[in-house]
């Protein structure tokens, strides 16, 4: 979650248009991951970047089901804390894959691929996606369609932050 400050409210009337407001700052009072996502919105005949912070999965998703030819996704990144992805800071990294499940205790683990092959996991014994129950995909650069997940040795990296993984 973001939380905001009100000394850092813009607060002109009408800025930036209505039942929004604008913020100079945001602070994140959390070590969980969160998104930044890229879209191409057309509007008329005219097209602009839009950018949004989702900080959760299932805001995320909400997202990703906006798209049309008008609300392409151009990028999804995430940005882990360092005990996710075995560093000293908070990484952000060009996500390729996301997906949710359960583990044997009922509780929800998401699994991030990123870029450089690394898998991230919010559980951190969790090693294999195929011990997860009602896995689903949340984001798949490669097909876009978020629908098929192959499990295929999905691991959570070592603390050193070096982690590789097939599929």
């Amino acid at each position: 979650m973001f939380i905001s400050d009100e000394s850092c409210l813009v607060g002109f009337p009408g800025f930036p248009g209505p039942g929004r407001t604008a913020w100079r700052m945001v602070e994140r009072d959390s070590e969980e991951l969160w998104y930044h996502v890229r879209f191409r919105v057309r509007e008329g005949g005219r097209s602009r970047a839009k950018k949004c912070m989702p900080a959760d999965s299932s805001v995320l998703a909400h997202l990703l089901s906006q798209r049309s030819s008008d609300h392409a996704v151009e990028e999804v990144q995430v940005v882990t804390a360092p005990h996710m992805n075995g560093s000293a800071s908070d990484l952000m990294e060009r996500l390729v894959s996301l997906v949710i499940g359960y583990d044997q205790r009922g509780e929800c683990v998401l699994l991030c691929k990123v870029d450089s092959g690394a898998i991230y996991s919010s559980s951190p014994g969790m090693i294999d996606a195929c011990l997860l129950s009602n896995i689903r995909t949340i984001y798949d650069a490669m097909t876009a369609a978020g629908k098929h997940f192959h499990c295929t040795n999905y691991q959570t990296p070592n603390r050193s932050g070096s982690a590789t993984a097939a599929g």
